[in-house]
């Protein structure tokens, strides 16, 4: 499929059968489906009868390119789908009804999808249950059972919504970010983190401010991908309307000094602080609460002072922690050596540079493009790709580099 790919491959090569049951929910399934595609994945529906009364598998079929599973035949596609090389690598249900739920929490294996279900957690595969209902159902002392039989038994559980009196399905950003989670190894299980993202604001009045165009998209993907291969991670967020990545801690931040406080405040016992985030380099020096009215004040004279230097004070402040700054340059004129030269006083076990310069790849860009220069002296050219790619593969440097340096 064209799509396939186009927002990140942590599912490339990766085959996924998505399972529909009778919620009305069912209609957000097929941009679900579309968008484990986009992220590379294959992905085979799969729908009860009460499913295919709400939704056309022929609209599944389109969304996926492969024809839904709507009959158990002599086929026995439930077996063909976990054994043999058709098995998927996971199963989604999603939404999953609380019928279907209270089924797979006691093995009952009556239509298509409790029977994938049945033969997935047999076979070792993963499996993953968004839940879609109304409250009242949710309180339902079975199905809160259920939900927790499900979950001892490695069943992962995407969060409905409570809204409205209805448990919703949750954002279709959760659900992915669980589907990759559970399909990635955890080298980095234990291990805690602190993540800066997205901008600063220094206030000159009460509405104005200085600030930079960053939309923290890089330093969210860092968060998704230590996340992902098992980290604990803190984000530290400034401004920005993009989503945090599930499973991560978020702490909100507007100026720097407020990201210096979070910061100290969470590296404490952290093994890394990756420093992403796009802070502003000087604030006014006089900042007022009002607004600033232009029939009193014509023209406005600032008189800016630098902010504070957020990694020198957590290398004064916590001895030991590795420190991975993200260097955003306007231009390479300068050389990576200088570059790299000028955080030798922090003894960094990497720095990410990146090019602002250019409009195809860093600020307000779903791309980027960056050099990975490496304590050990390892030169990592990245090319241009999504930055999802990006960050993944800089966390992956980070797990080699960081078990280099400790055989050393």
């Amino acid at each position: 499929m064209s799509i396939r790919g186009s927002w990140g491959d942590e599912l490339l090569g990766r085959r996924i059968a998505h399972c529909l049951t009778g919620s009305v929910s069912i209609y957000r399934a097929p941009e679900i489906a579309r968008i484990l595609i986009r992220h590379g994945a294959e992905v085979v529906p799969v729908m009860t009868s009460e499913a295919s009364k709400l939704l056309s598998p022929q609209l599944m079929e389109w969304a996926t390119g492969n024809s839904p599973i709507v009959d158990i035949t002599g086929r026995v596609e439930h077996v063909e789908l976990t054994e043999g090389p058709k098995r998927v690598d996971l199963v989604l249900v999603a939404p999953a009804s609380a019928n279907t739920l209270v089924k797979m929490s006691l093995g009952v294996s009556d239509t298509p999808v409790t029977l994938v279900c049945s033969a997935a957690l047999g076979s070792g595969i993963p499996v993953v249950v968004a839940p879609a209902m109304h409250a009242s159902m949710t309180n339902n002392p079975a199905v809160q059972v259920s939900l927790k039989r499900l979950e001892e038994m490695g069943v992962g559980i995407v969060a409905p919504l409570i809204e409205e009196s209805k448990a919703k399905l949750a954002p279709e950003r959760h659900i992915v970010d669980e589907v990759i989670y559970r399909l990635y190894p955890k080298p980095l299980k234990g291990r805690r983190f602190v993540v800066s993202a997205g901008p600063t604001r220094e206030y000159i009045d009460g509405v104005r401010y200085i600030s930079n165009p960053s939309s923290g998209l890089m330093g969210i993907e860092v968060a998704r991908s230590l996340r992902m291969y098992g980290g604990e991670v803190v984000l530290a967020l400034g401004p920005t309307h993009l989503e945090p990545p599930t499973g991560v801690k978020v702490k909100r931040i507007t100026s720097a000094e407020e990201l210096e406080k979070a910061v100290l405040e969470e590296a404490y016992g952290a093994e890394a602080f990756f420093s992403v985030a796009a802070v502003s380099d000087y604030k006014p020096l006089h900042g007022v609460e009002r607004k600033i009215e232009t029939s009193t004040h014509p023209r406005l004279t600032l008189e800016l002072v630098a902010t504070p230097k957020i990694l020198e004070a957590v290398k004064n402040s916590l001895a030991g922690i590795e420190i991975i700054p993200f260097k955003a340059v306007y231009g390479l004129e300068e050389g990576l050596e200088k570059i790299i030269g000028s955080f030798s006083h922090l003894n960094p076990l990497m720095v990410v540079v990146n090019d602002v310069s250019r409009r195809d790849i860093g600020f307000a860009s779903a791309f980027n493009e960056v050099t990975v220069v490496t304590r050990s002296g390892r030169i990592y050219s990245i090319p241009k790709s999504s930055k999802s790619s990006i960050a993944r593969k800089i966390v992956e440097i980070y797990i080699e580099e960081k078990a280099q340096a400790g055989r050393v």
